[in-house]
């Protein structure tokens, strides 16, 4: 191949079909309407600014800056351009779309951090870029992490949906499915900077002296360092966590989650050496408020390290009991259990009813009135239990015979009974949502039962469905289409294959997307973000 060179630059027409596009131009959307104006512009008072462009191979220039005027003209089909051609290498000419297209304010956040980071892996230090571009090297660098977010979040930073300030925070979380969630979370509810801030900064850049682990321990994962040690300790990464004042927060939540994994083993192990019985997870969090360290009030046990409620000194169950507590001869005078709450903290309990017991022994005046209490609620709830068997037999004996019925005889207005129980039942933004797809808008539950005498049969019949298939949607988290949906299109014969292949094609770019649920407790802290 021969190159075309200059030895210096020029003003020339060159033909539109030898000029080619850049694919390092920093600047990636171009809004059709604004072309459609500078066209416009440029049929009614020509080209002002010549663009620039370089020579490349084989008699052909490539788009250095211009490419906006360029696309306008060929809208005009216009056979040349006038073009200020400049020789200049690769390297020179990403310099110059970038920096002009920052100093024009041109680029999107994304766009400006893919940039930036071209040029550094062009061969600039963040030194010379920062020199280049006026702006500090804290800039760039937490610019260039926007790269880091999932595609979702860098959309949502284009359309302005999230702020690139909050990009930068959730850009810092190390884990890309936890990024999702943040990202997920933060979209979702249109949470401003700061509370993007708060939620990262409390939930997913751990304080180390919270921990309920050694961080002192270099051991406690085989070849990890210990946590005062580790560079992922913001006091160990000054550069990167600058605005963090606080050097003891570790940004890495899955070695925080492997590392208390790894301690709750290690107690497992002890307890089991000291008589204790172990309540694992399964059975453990059915005793816990979810998603924090809190028993339930319902709950058999109680929390050794907590306050007694019924204890007007408000001392601590530990306090109380210490006697009982303490074990001797690898035995514990009252019966103990191991159990660790849904956010991975782990909690000394005792049966509620023995300590009690143990407490009235004593003489503590307040033990034999909790236990009354006790007593009483117990009762209360075996009774209202057998109340709601019976209810429930009762009602069971009636459906089945409507069931009879409704196979063998036509009941009129039907499915208008049918709508009215799922207005009962069925969350109410999914009613809501539905009945404004078939162009009805619900008022109270009066004012929605009096709506449904008015929608005919087949009506109903549709708005039914959509209700049960919307209520699946609203309450599962599926990756491919859903069952039920899936079937009734077939029964139907409604293609579904373009459907399927577009959420295939969602999925394999955006497999980041898993269980909010799953990754806030594997995260193993309380989310506790305002919307």
């Amino acid at each position: 191949m021969k190159t075309k060179t200059q030895k210096s630059p020029s003003i020339s027409l060159i033909p539109i079909e030898k000029i080619k596009l850049s694919k390092q131009n920093p600047r990636k959307q171009f809004q059709e309407d604004k072309i459609e104006e500078l066209a416009v512009s440029i049929e009614k008072i020509g080209l002002i600014h010549p663009i620039l462009v370089r020579p490349i191979e084989d008699g052909y220039y490539e788009i250095v800056s211009g490419e906006r005027r360029w696309r306008a003209c060929k809208k005009l089909n216009k056979e040349f351009i006038e073009c200020f051609i400049h020789p200049m290498d690769e390297k020179m000419a990403l310099q110059i779309r970038i920096i002009e297209n920052i100093q024009r304010q041109n680029l999107n956040p994304i766009e400006e951090a893919e940039g930036y980071k071209n040029l550094l892996q062009g061969g600039m230090t963040i030194v010379e870029l920062a020199s280049v571009i006026g702006k500090g090297r804290d800039y760039i660098s937490r610019m260039v992490t926007l790269l880091s977010l999932p595609e979702a979040a860098k959309e949502a930073i284009i359309s302005g949906k999230l702020a690139k300030r909050a990009g930068w925070y959730i850009a810092r979380i190390p884990v890309p499915q936890l990024r999702a969630v943040v990202a997920s979370e933060a979209i979702a509810k249109s949470l401003t900077v700061a509370q993007v801030a708060k939620m990262v900064l409390e939930n997913f850049l751990l304080d180390l002296r919270k921990a309920n682990f050694s961080i002192t321990k270099p051991d406690l994962i085989p070849g990890v360092p210990s946590c005062l040690d580790c560079s992922k300790r913001t006091g160990n990464s000054k550069d990167l966590f600058e605005d963090v004042t606080d050097e003891m927060i570790c940004t890495d939540p899955e070695c925080f989650a492997k590392k208390r994994e790894a301690d709750w083993h290690f107690q497992c192990y002890k307890a089991q050496s000291e008589n204790r019985e172990i309540l694992f997870d399964e059975e453990s969090t059915k005793h816990f408020v979810p998603g924090t360290s809190r028993l339930k009030t319902d709950s058999p046990f109680i929390d050794v390290d907590s306050t007694c409620d019924w204890d007007k000194k408000e001392r601590k169950w530990a306090s109380l009991l210490a006697e009982e507590l303490t074990i001797k001869d690898s035995k514990p005078h009252l019966h103990q259990y191991l159990a660790r709450s849904p956010i991975g903290t782990i909690h000394k309990l005792v049966k509620k009813e023995d300590a009690l017991f143990i407490l009235q022994r004593k003489g503590i005046t307040f033990a034999a009135k909790a236990i009354k209490e006790l007593k009483e609620k117990e009762e209360a709830k075996r009774e209202r239990k057998k109340k709601e068997e019976f209810l429930n037999l009762s009602c069971s004996s009636l459906i089945s015979k409507v069931c009879d019925k409704i196979k063998t005889e036509k009941i009129d207005r039907s499915y208008n009974i049918f709508l009215s129980l799922a207005l009962r039942v069925l969350p109410r933004e999914v009613s809501t949502f539905v009945f404004q797809r078939h162009n009805y808008k619900l008022g109270t539950m009066e004012e929605s039962l009096k709506l449904l005498e008015d929608i005919d049969e087949l009506e109903s019949k549709a708005i039914l469905l959509d209700l049960f298939l919307s209520t699946d949607l609203f309450l599962n988290s599926y990756n491919d289409l859903p069952p039920h949906l899936t079937s009734i299109c077939n029964i139907l014969s409604i293609d579904v294959s373009k459907v399927v292949e577009e959420i295939q094609s969602v999925n394999q770019s955006n497999s980041f997307l898993i269980k909010k649920k799953k990754l806030l407790s594997y995260c193993g802290t309380e989310i506790t973000t305002t919307s």
